[in-house]
């Protein structure tokens, strides 16, 4: 069995793998999918995991992402931002009740820093000063902080796989998103409005029409990438929406189709959607009734109770 998964690394060793290099490492190791995204790099590594007296060794690949790591940032850059205000509220509150001592200066301010999810990166201390006043000072953990940066955007992925390349690892990874959305639609509510139908039979009629809807869906978007063009269902809709047909009634009753101009893009999706719609027609259960595909009959007889035309 092969796998390919996101670590989370509970290890110190897997953890010190995520940050043993500086960012400027990561960009002379670009990953390009193949969806063509940017922005990620990628630098290989060995993966060693212990259990019960064994070590396996596995590919591993640290990625750092950048729309995560910008994101993260901006992220993280307004927790302080919020946090530096809520401990400026509480010094502005110094010497009102509840804030007339160092203790409950103190307490106060560490309940903002428990509260907030970058507390562990700002310090704050109440104190005295020369003239018996009650003061608090905070700062940014300037090591922490660097610390918590070095992560920013990184992530770990391992396979058991070592012929799929990092690229691919990449590509494969990305696409789990769509699946697990997927299968939380087919296991979720689901969400079809408006309903004008009020005979519960109807209802269902509806609800399993929308998911054959969605199945076909999600086929025709594999069975492109199959094909080799990588493109999601909805570009194929909005590619092939303005795609007109130049019908022609000839006098003798003929009829002539036309399509009109088509781009490189359209021509190529027009070429692998021919070829989908030939592969569904083609019969795949004849191999299962005939023991080789040597023994297949030139012509096989029609089932019981059917007529053919001449």
């Amino acid at each position: 069995m092969r796998y390919l998964a996101g670590l989370q690394p509970q290890k110190k060793a897997h953890r010190e793998l995520l940050t043993a290099r500086p960012e400027a490492h990561f960009y002379a190791y670009p990953l390009t999918d193949e969806r063509g995204s940017k922005g990620y790099w990628g630098i290989p590594c060995q993966v060693v995991f212990e259990h019960e007296g064994r070590q396996v060794v596995h590919k591993g690949l640290i990625v750092l992402s950048g729309p995560m790591h910008s994101a993260r940032r901006k992220t993280r850059a307004t927790q302080l931002r919020a946090l530096r205000k809520a401990l400026a509220e509480v010094e502005a509150k110094i010497g009102r009740p509840y804030y007339r001592t160092v203790e409950s200066v103190q307490k106060r301010a560490n309940t903002q820093l428990k509260r907030s999810p970058v507390g562990k990166l700002m310090r704050a201390e109440a104190y005295t000063d020369e003239q018996d006043q009650i003061c608090l000072r905070y700062w940014i953990d300037r090591y922490a902080l660097w610390q918590v940066m070095q992560r920013d955007g990184r992530y770990l992925l391992v396979t058991n796989d070592w012929s799929l390349s990092h690229q691919r690892m990449l590509a494969l990874y990305r696409e789990k998103d769509g699946v697990e959305k997927r299968f939380k639609v087919s296991k979720s509510d689901l969400k079809v409005s408006p309903i004008y139908l009020h005979k519960d039979e109807r209802i269902e009629g509806m609800l399993l029409i929308n998911m054959l809807a969605l199945l076909a869906y999600t086929l025709l978007e594999r069975q492109v990438h199959q094909n080799g063009l990588q493109m999601t269902t909805r570009r194929i809709i909005e590619k092939l929406e303005h795609l007109d047909v130049v019908e022609t009634l000839c006098w003798d009753g003929s009829l002539l189709y036309r399509v009109v101009p088509v781009d490189e893009e359209q021509a190529l999706l027009l070429q692998i959607l021919a070829r989908i719609l030939v592969d569904l027609r083609r019969p795949r259960w004849l191999h299962l009734l005939l023991p080789s595909s040597d023994a297949l009959p030139l012509a096989l007889p029609p089932p019981r109770g059917w007529q053919v035309a001449a």
